[in-house]
């Protein structure tokens, strides 16, 4: 296990494990018998790396096992609630203690300030992180004579994660697609199994730096070559990647235009009402966008370029994947509207309509960037004026205003209105609560002055020059 690949691919896979222990020990779970179990786990990975990998722990690190094992014990002991969250955090000092020995280092020479540091203890482990995952994605000594098959392996590993996410996230998103995902695999997918899919990851992420920052994995730099140094992503890991992640969302359209798109008909047929397909996976599909964006721009910067800029075959599948994203933006602007068109409008769904606006023309931006081999800064400033304009814009149109007038709309066609939410509104939509205070009777009047009071600055401010605002001071 002496060379750097070997050492970052059995990090990488313990700390794998332990994600996927973490997860099965305290999803939905109260802390009891499962954490010294984990703590054992933790422990045991952390001995058999090291022998492992030939690099023995400081013997001050040996030692704190001892009260480790007895703290973490406690937690499946003890039923205070007070001492079992000291127990928790007296085990995850000791933990960050063990890592801050690691190899080396003496226990008495120890000051306060180096205690009081140890809570910081895990920013440094993001540079060990980024050096392990680069090692493993480089698979630096492996196909020596073999460049091309080693790139497609390199594709072939970036794509997979990648795949997983959006995967998961459209099946999130869409209950036909992920009807569909679940009679081709045989699983349950939904937000929940998203968000326990994250946590594995970051903890599966936190542990491999942790173990890197023990062991150090970064090869000695006398044995580096300036090629080797540093991740290279060529042309066919990048095409694998965007190829397999182009495939993947025009299958997702797919679904969209035959059922979000197609009508009722076919989605009745699939067994779901039109509203409860369509008012679900809004957040789900602008994670998709974002984090293809993120996607994009890591390969953009670090893709081999030609002498004249990217590639023909990159700038194509940049291209589709970029046109794609903003079809999938499409199918999550009317999903937010169909929602609002149900249950009305607020802050948060207005404000999620307009940055799917401005994340569409971010996208714009960052598709000639690609097709003109735009600097880095000839594309973020237009970006930056964009951002402005795109605040400024929200500023002048008046959003609390104009939500308010839109469920009044709603009001008068349906008869149905939060007033607890439309009375919570600020000033600037005070003529528009004004109409629905004469308009409406009852509960909801009521709701809409109650609202009214608890959100009135008190009288003591309101009377200061400081707090002088224009909203505030209108007439009614």
């Amino acid at each position: 296990m002496k060379t750097p690949i070997i050492k970052a691919i059995a990090i990488t896979s313990a700390s794998l494990f332990l994600g996927c222990l973490f997860n099965y020990c305290f999803w939905r779970q109260i802390p009891g018998l499962s954490f010294p179990v984990f703590v054992l786990a933790v422990i045991a990975v952390l001995v058999t790396l090291s022998s492992g990998l030939r690099n023995a722990l400081s013997r001050p690190a040996l030692w704190l096992f001892v009260p480790l094992g007895f703290f973490s014990a406690m937690v499946a002991f003890r039923a205070s609630p007070p001492l079992i969250l000291l127990d928790l955090l007296a085990s995850l000092m000791l933990l960050l203690l063990i890592a801050r020995l690691g190899t080396g280092g003496r226990l008495t020479s120890f000051n306060l300030m180096t205690y009081a540091k140890l809570p910081l203890l895990p920013l440094r482990f993001l540079a060990p992180l980024g050096r392990t995952l680069t090692e493993v994605l480089a698979l630096r000594g492996f196909y020596k004579n073999q460049p091309l098959a080693a790139r497609v392996v390199k594709g072939i590993i970036l794509a997979i994660p990648v795949l997983l996410v959006f995967l998961l996230l459209f099946a999130s998103a869409d209950l036909i697609f992920q009807k569909y995902l679940m009679q081709l695999f045989n699983i349950h997918i939904n937000s929940i199994t998203v968000f326990r899919t994250i946590i594995i990851l970051f903890v599966a992420a936190a542990f491999t730096g942790a173990y890197a920052f023990i062991f150090g994995t970064t090869p000695e730099p006398a044995a580096a070559t300036p090629a080797d140094s540093r991740f290279n992503f060529g042309q066919v890991e990048s095409s694998i990647l965007l190829g397999s992640v182009n495939v993947l969302f025009f299958l997702f359209i797919l679904v969209q235009l035959a059922y979000l798109f197609g009508g009722t008909s076919n989605i009745s047929a699939q067994g779901f009402t039109y509203a409860e397909y369509a008012r679900k996976g809004f957040f789900e599909l602008i994670a998709v966008a974002v984090i293809a964006f993120a996607m994009l721009w890591a390969a953009d910067r670090t893709v081999t370029k030609t002498s004249r800029g990217h590639a023909r075959p990159f700038q194509l599948l940049s291209a589709a994947l970029i046109a794609q994203v903003l079809l999938i933006m499409v199918s999550a602007f009317k999903r937010l509207y169909l929602y609002e068109q149900a249950y009305g409008f607020t802050a948060l769904r207005l404000y999620s309509h307009m940055f799917v606006v401005f994340l569409a023309v971010i996208f714009v931006l960052l598709l000639i960037k690609i097709l003109r081999n735009w600097a880095e800064h000839t594309f973020v400033f237009p970006a930056f004026i964009a951002a402005v304009l795109f605040l400024a814009g929200l500023n002048l149109f008046n959003p609390d205003a104009f939500i308010a007038r839109q469920n009044l709309d709603r009001f008068h066609q349906t008869g149905k209105l939060d007033g607890a939410y439309l009375g919570s509104l600020s000033p600037d939509a005070r003529f528009e609560i004004n109409e629905a205070l004469g308009a409406t009777t009852g509960q909801t009047h009521a709701d809409i002055e109650a609202a009214l009071q608890a959100s009135a600055l008190p009288i003591e401010h309101s009377k200061n020059w400081q707090s002088w605002n224009y909203s505030r001071t209108r007439p009614q």
